[in-house]
């Protein structure tokens, strides 16, 4: 226990020595809408609305949500209760909970180790670090909007923790349901925990309270769900067929795996080219990706490290490959959150089975990849210290994404940067039509005095959307202007 103990320890200091670069970062990106312009999160008077609403319902001029994440605005009202909106504490909350989060794979990926015989402290102690320190994380941990990654991962890996402990499922369930009100992406959970089983040899039929009890925390979180959101999914976000997001997975697949594997290059946007064929390199890859991991799975079936490890690599990511409920974007390195936690423990549980020489030569490899990785994420976190930082970044990684573009132009003109602002807002609207874009350019040009230009402008964004009214006040305005210098 002492030597634990001791491993926890130093989890937790190396994690957050390495992460407290983040303390100094401000605001950036949906932070502003989601957390600075929410009025949910500065009054407790509020929690009702939290609880019956989708996560957009604070907004007067956005559509019902697809995503229902109570317990990210209470986490937020609370953090506002105690801190006020200054940036530097809610990092630190982030902080933590990925220290915490790495102590939980330390202790998850020893206890699995455990069942399989072994009882050696440093493996584990391998996957806490690895986690901690995985580069592809640094979205997470830097991006306070990510927050709902951070507290979802948190419940789960507790529920699990408690499960291997006591597999009753009593104590599991309420961290399940809780992880749920975090995020959706929770109702994994079940599905790690029932190939555990799996993997120790147990029948479905000898657990059956255990998974009523997830079953009733799981029905009892989506009746909360429809009734805030009214159904499963509001809109799509990508005009795909079903055969076209079908043959997507697989692209899909390729870019987490080898963004987990090889983390670099990472973007707050990814430009997204959907696949069209069969023999497009991308669905090859990623078939021959799913292929081998199935097959990793069948070997290691009676492997409760290596399967379980698998399995929570794999489930978290089922619901993201599902292109048409997501974004331009398609894929985001926060995904990966939970999957990671779940690499680390494989790699612990491969590392465990080295003896002698081959140990030896691990452990100096794994050292190098823990250095490599955690150089990374101090790296990784220049880019989210601003939003002018971030969208530099992430337009020059994705110069055909309009998002990466409009966000550049926006951080660019708070910042009064004024040639890159209209320079990226025109980008942005070739890219893909935008009433905002144009409204924005029009602003810069009245400011300006170049009535002429902004006038176009205003009349653009009102042929995208005939209902943008603020456009139609600023027509009237350069109207007025005109009458006036006549």
């Amino acid at each position: 226990m002492k030597a634990k103990a001791v491993a926890i320890a130093l989890t937790a200091a190396i994690v957050l020595g390495v992460w407290s670069s983040a303390l100094n970062n401000g605001f950036v990106y949906d932070d502003h809408k989601y957390l600075l312009g929410n009025p949910w999160i500065k009054d407790a008077v509020f929690i009702s609305d939290i609880f019956s609403s989708s996560a957009s319902g604070f907004s007067p001029v956005d559509a019902t949500s697809n995503t229902y994440r109570p317990m990210l605005y209470m986490l937020y009202l609370a953090e506002y209760l105690f801190f006020g909106l200054k940036p530097y504490y809610f990092h630190l909350v982030n902080i933590l909970a990925h220290a915490l989060n790495a102590a939980l794979v330390f202790l998850l990926a020893s206890k699995l180790l455990e069942k399989e015989g072994g009882g050696r402290v440093y493996p584990a102690l391998f996957a806490g670090l690895a986690f901690g320190l995985h580069t592809i994380n640094s979205e997470a941990v830097n991006w306070v909007s990510a927050s709902t990654e951070l507290f979802f991962a948190l419940f789960v890996l507790a529920a699990l923790n408690l499960y291997l402990k006591r597999s009753s499922g009593l104590l599991s369930a309420p961290f399940f349901f809780v992880a749920l009100l975090f995020k959706e992406t929770a109702a994994a959970l079940p599905v790690i925990i029932y190939l555990y089983d799996f993997s120790r040899g147990r029948e479905i039929f000898e657990r059956w309270k255990a998974y009523a009890l997830f079953a009733a925390a799981g029905g009892l979180y989506w009746l909360m769900r429809f009734n805030a959101i009214g159904g499963f999914m509001h809109h799509k976000q990508s005009d795909l067929s079903f055969l076209e997001a079908g043959l997507n997975v697989f692209p899909l697949v390729a870019a987490y795996f080898g963004k987990l594997v090889l983390p670099v290059g990472l973007s707050a946007i990814y430009e997204f080219r959907p696949a069209v064929s069969l023999f497009d390199v991308r669905v090859m890859a990623g078939a021959a990706v799913v292929a081998g991991f199935l097959a990793a799975m069948f070997l290691a079936r009676r492997s409760p490290a290596i399967f379980t490890g698998l399995a929570m690599m794999a489930a978290p990511l089922l619901p993201v490959l599902y292109v048409p409920a997501l974004s331009s974007s398609a894929m985001a390195d926060r995904y990966l959150y939970l999957p990671s936690a779940g690499l680390a423990i494989v790699l612990a549980a491969l590392v465990s089975r080295l003896e002698g020489k081959a140990a030896a030569v691990s452990a100096v490899f794994a050292s190098a990849l823990l250095a490599a990785w955690a150089a990374g994420s101090l790296d990784r976190g220049h880019a989210w210290q601003s939003d002018k930082a971030l969208w530099a970044d992430a337009v020059q990684k994705a110069p055909n994404a309009p998002n990466a573009q409009y966000n550049y132009a926006w951080a660019s003109h708070r910042a009064g940067d004024l040639a890159a602002a209209v320079e990226h807002y025109r980008r942005a609207a070739v890219l893909s039509p935008s009433a905002d874009a144009h409204y924005n350019l029009g602003v810069i040009f009245m400011e300006q005095s170049l009535i002429d230009e902004a006038d176009a402008e205003f009349r653009a964004a009102l042929r995208i959307d005939p209902a943008f009214n603020e456009a139609r006040a600023m027509l009237m305005e350069i109207q007025r202007i005109r009458e006036a210098g006549a």
